[in-house]
């Protein structure tokens, strides 16, 4: 068994002046206006402001995100995104990788739960070599065991996630991948996130 950390990383080669000046152009077809020189980031900040996002959805990102179970479970929720996640139906797992709770400091708690996972570890694996599908054995497998998967949204989406996924009310693991999608937003299209905030 292999504990690992929630990870997310942004998949595509972006250039950030390009997306801005895409979605300018297609704020300003509304009222035919003309861009000037340096206009590109006030106008789409401007757009924001006012409440004018659907422009937000003419560009979309995709993020490789490493999670548990649980946390999958949360997130294809968010219906106008795109997941592609992976299936505990088909991969048939040698060593189960799974993410530890965030109490783990409580050493009571994260000794029980550790023992539980090697018996879930055990128990799978028993399964497997006793001819059991892994479609089958999947059935003891607890929500801490790691998923993979690519979650694609347009922008306005993107932030609508965001606030929700990173304020206090959110999960703490679910908080701890979503500040890293927003800091990737911070660093490479800061004007799309300005009024969100991180949350620890």
């Amino acid at each position: 068994m292999k504990i690992i950390e929630p990870s997310a990383t942004l998949v595509d080669e972006i250039n950030p002046d390009e997306i801005l000046l895409k979605l300018e152009a297609c704020g300003r077809v509304s009222h035919q206006s003309q861009p000037r020189e340096g206009s590109t980031e006030k106008f789409v900040r401007m757009l924001i402001k006012r409440g004018h996002e659907s422009v937000l959805e003419h560009v979309s990102l995709t993020f490789r995100i490493i999670c548990d179970r649980a946390i999958q479970n949360e997130l294809v929720r968010h219906r106008h995104a795109s997941f592609t996640v992976e299936s505990t139906r088909y991969v048939k797992y040698d060593e189960l990788e799974v993410i530890a709770p965030r109490w783990q400091e409580q050493t009571f708690l994260y000794r029980k739960w550790y023992s539980h996972m090697r018996e879930v570890e055990n128990t799978y694996k028993d399964m497997i070599e006793h001819g059991a599908r892994p479609e089958d054995a999947r059935s003891v497998l607890s929500n801490c065991v790691k998923s993979e998967l690519y979650m694609t949204c347009n922008l306005r989406e993107w932030r609508w996630i965001l606030k929700q996924r990173t304020d206090k009310a959110a999960h703490p693991q679910m908080r701890q991948i979503m500040n890293q999608v927003l800091a990737v937003f911070k660093e490479k299209l800061p004007v799309i996130v300005e009024d969100i905030n991180y949350d620890s």
